[in-house]
């Protein structure tokens, strides 16, 4: 897809007003996992990582971690247009102006939205530096700030999944402090980060990662079905690779299958069809930060390729 018929896709996206697309389309204003939580279980320093999210955040928060190489595939058409805007805003804002520019619902109090989200006079100094930093991305939000308001693309372009301001910054390692997110900036300057527009189980992969997040894929498909990815992400990891196979709500060791529920969320059959050398690490999750208790945890199942003597 090339820049114009982004550009096209997103303004048709727009004047509907609501979600009109397949529900993978629209972006993530910010990670949904708790990233924060789990990014130290893998050794990113000067390492490879292949990942999904639109948010962008996985990037940041894995760059921060000394990450050097990233490789981001997503089926959002819209990643790249948007990890620039955020890169852009990194550059030139700082913590809390990031946040009120991103920031929407519930952006400090429950019910109470961020009427300074995507603010236009903002936009427009991002945009200055994005024309230096990457011209076709200034282009596309320029196109798309000739036909709405800044506020109304950041309501309408993007998926309603997003968490308050609190939350975020606490999900995110590059927004709970000032130093790492000044941190971040310098690390930027050292990251080389490709995207790829696709599903990722139509693409073969070709170059082999030391790390691979693969977010809630599996959530979307029946466990024989997501098989066929993990058994493919295996062969592309390094010996020693490590690979995040799917991140977890409201999950821990103690917690039951439910008829009906997304299979991935059934462990035992999940042991079973994928490998046993599968390790699962819960944490306070979510909604632990939202209600302040630790016995909400969600999970993260990861698998370790370990190099064959």
């Amino acid at each position: 897809m090339n820049i114009d018929e982004k550009i096209k896709k997103a303004i048709n996206m727009c004047n509907f007003g609501k979600y009109v697309d397949p529900k993978f389309t629209n972006i993530y204003p910010f990670t949904t996992e708790y990233i924060n939580a789990y990014i130290d279980m893998f050794d990113l320093k000067d390492k490879t990582l292949l990942t999904v999210g639109s948010s962008g955040d996985q990037i940041f928060n894995a760059a921060l971690n000394g990450c050097k190489d990233i490789t981001m595939i997503d089926i959002c058409p819209f990643v790249k247009e948007y990890y620039y805007l955020k890169l852009a805003a990194i550059m030139l804002m700082d913590k809390e102006e990031y946040l009120r520019f991103f920031c929407y619902r519930d952006y400090h109090k429950l019910f109470i939205n961020n009427s300074k989200a995507f603010l236009d006079s903002n936009f427009y100094k991002l945009l200055a530096y994005l024309d230096e930093l990457n011209p076709e991305v200034s282009y596309f939000w320029s196109e798309l700030l000739k036909h709405f308001k800044g506020k109304y693309i950041r309501k309408t372009l993007f998926k309603r999944d997003e968490y308050n301001v609190n939350m975020v910054s606490e999900m995110n390692r590059y927004l709970e402090s000032e130093s790492y997110y000044k941190l971040l900036r310098e690390k930027l300057n050292d990251v080389n980060v490709n995207f790829i527009y696709d599903d990722i189980f139509n693409i073969s992969i070709d170059y082999h990662f030391d790390n691979i997040f693969l977010s809630n894929v599996a959530a979307y498909y029946k466990i024989d079905e997501f098989k066929v990815l993990f058994d493919k992400c295996v062969q592309a990891l390094n010996d020693n690779g490590k690979m995040l196979v799917s991140y977890l709500y409201d999950t821990d060791f103690d917690t039951e299958y439910v008829q009906g529920e997304d299979e991935i969320y059934n462990l035992p059959l999940v042991f079973k069809t994928l490998s046993n050398e599968l390790k699962l690490y819960p944490f306070i999750g979510n909604n632990g930060l939202r209600y302040k208790d630790i016995r909400f945890k969600d999970s993260v199942l990861t698998y370790k390729k370990v190099k064959k003597i």
